[in-house]
This record gives C-alpha cells, structure tokens and sequence, in this order.
C-alpha cells in the first residue's frame, strides 16, 4: 500500500512541473549565447586542470555572463529551480576563479566541475522544450 502512494505522489508532481515548463515562452531565448556557454564549459576545467588561468579567466567571464543571463530570463517567466541553478552556477565560477587566483588548481577544478553537472541539471529540464 505503501508504495502505491509514493508511487501515485511521485505522478503527481511530475505532472504538476510539467505545465510549468510548457508556460515558459523561450521565443525570446538567446540561442547564440547557449551555444557559447555549451562550447565555453567545456573547455572551462581542463584549461584549470592546465594551469592556463588566462584562459579560465576568459572561460569564467562567459560562464558568469550566461548564468546571469539565465537567472533573469527564468526569474521573468517563473522557472525558481532554474534561477536557482543559475545562481549557485554563477557562485561556482565565481569561487573557480579564486581558487585560480589563489593558484589552488584543485579546488577550482572541483568548482568547474560542479558548474558543468549545474548546467547539465538544468538542460535535463530545459533543453528539451527550447529544442527547435
């Protein structure tokens, strides 16, 4: 009995987040930029791994620029969980960066790799309902 209602509980609010996302009107998105930030964190931790702080320095200025981003155009259309993602992927570059300025390679490859599994959280939610 017990797993009957987990099970009918969990249904529900699968089909309760789905009108939410269907709600959001992406004609507005900015593609390019996605596609930027998809290219851009990728290269983001191996070029920490690198020692290259140029160019995580670059990465990080994108990244910061595309999580901004994200955070506003979810805050218009009242997406939480993804303006949540957005802000914790915006203090995960930001702590990358001073780990890199602190020459601590290490911790700011962990943070790099906490900002891309952020990104991919939320392309599980969303990616699929931008794709055109």
């Amino acid at each position: 009995m017990r797993m009957k209602v987990v099970t009918l509980l969990s249904i529900c609010v699968m089909l309760s987040c789905g009108p939410v996302i269907a709600a959001i009107d992406f004609r507005g998105y900015d593609d390019d930029l996605m596609r930027d930030l998809d290219k851009t964190i990728k290269y983001f931790e191996p070029d920490i791994t690198a020692k290259n702080a140029d160019a995580a320095r670059d990465d990080a200025a994108v990244l910061q620029e595309g999580f901004k981003y994200t955070e506003t155009f979810f805050a218009k259309n009242g997406a939480e969980d993804a303006v949540k993602i957005s802000r914790e992927g915006t203090q995960r570059i930001a702590d990358a960066l001073k780990f890199v300025e602190q020459n601590d390679f290490e911790s700011a490859a962990a943070e790099a790799r906490e900002a891309t599994r952020l990104c991919k959280s939320c392309h599980d939610l969303y990616k699929k309902t931008i794709a055109r």
